[in-house]
C-alpha cells in the first residue's frame, strides 16, 4: 500500500509544461498549414476563444475544426501536429522537469492533478515521455480543477504543486501546497514559494 504523506501531486501546464512554448510551436506549424502570418492566426484563436466559456474548455480538435472552416484546408493537417508528432510535446518540458522528476521518483509517489482537455492533457504526458514517472491511481485530470468533483478526488494526505497562486490559496484548505512562481521572484509568506521545479529537491516536508 502506498504512502500517501509520500504523495506529491503535479500541475501540467505552466509547472511540467511550458504552454507558452507549446503554443508558438503549435503555431509556427499552422501558419505554414493555412498559409496565414502568425498575427492572422492569433486573432483567429482568440475568436475561438471568445466561444468558451472557460479556457479549460479548449479542445484541440475543436480548434483545428474551426481553423479548417475558416480557411478551407484539410483538417486532418492540422490535427496531425497535435496527435501525429510527439516532438514538439518533448521540446516544450521545462528543462529541469525530467531529471526532478527522475530524481524524485524513488522518494516519492508522484501523482497529476490536472485540468483541461483530458485527451490533451494525456497526449503531454505520454507524447513528452513522462508517463512512467506518475501512479496511474493519482493521475487526476478534470475539466476544472476547483469543481466540487475535481477536489472530492483530491488526496488530502498529498502535497499539490501548481503554478496558479489563486488555485494554491484555494486549495491550501484541502492539502499541503506548493506555489511554483516562474514569474517572478514574488513569495507568498503563508505557502511554500519555488520558482523552479529544482529547489524541490531542496524543499522539506
Amino acid at each position: 500500500m502506498q504512502n500517501l504523506a509520500n504523495l506529491v501531486l503535479f500541475d501540467i501546464d505552466g509547472v511540467l509544461f511550458d504552454t507558452e512554448k507549446f503554443g508558438k510551436l503549435i503555431r509556427s506549424k499552422f501558419v505554414k498549414i493555412l498559409g496565414v502570418n502568425e498575427e492572422e492566426l492569433i486573432s483567429a484563436n482568440a475568436d475561438y476563444y471568445s466561444k468558451l466559456s472557460e479556457r479549460t474548455d479548449f479542445d484541440p480538435r475543436g480548434i483545428t475544426a474551426y481553423l479548417s472552416d475558416r480557411y478551407e484546408k484539410d483538417v486532418s493537417k492540422l490535427d496531425g501536429v497535435f496527435w501525429g508528432e510527439e516532438g514538439i510535446y518533448q521540446e516544450s518540458l521545462y528543462p529541469e522537469t525530467r531529471e526532478v522528476l527522475e530524481k524524485l521518483k524513488d522518494q516519492k509517489v508522484l501523482g497529476i492533478f490536472s485540468q483541461g482537455n483530458e485527451e490533451l492533457q494525456n497526449r503531454k504526458l505520454d507524447a513528452s515521455k513522462i508517463r512512467e514517472y506518475f501512479s496511474p491511481e493519482y493521475t487526476i485530470i478534470q475539466r476544472r480543477k476547483l469543481s466540487d468533483e475535481a477536489i472530492e478526488l483530491l488526496p488530502r494526505e498529498a502535497t499539490f504543486i501548481d503554478n496558479k497562486h489563486d488555485v494554491v490559496r484555494s486549495l491550501k484548505q484541502f492539502v499541503d501546497v506548493i506555489w511554483i512562481n516562474r514569474k517572478s521572484d514574488e513569495s507568498d509568506p503563508e505557502i511554500k514559494t519555488i520558482h523552479s521545479l529544482a529547489e524541490l529537491l531542496a524543499v522539506g516536508d
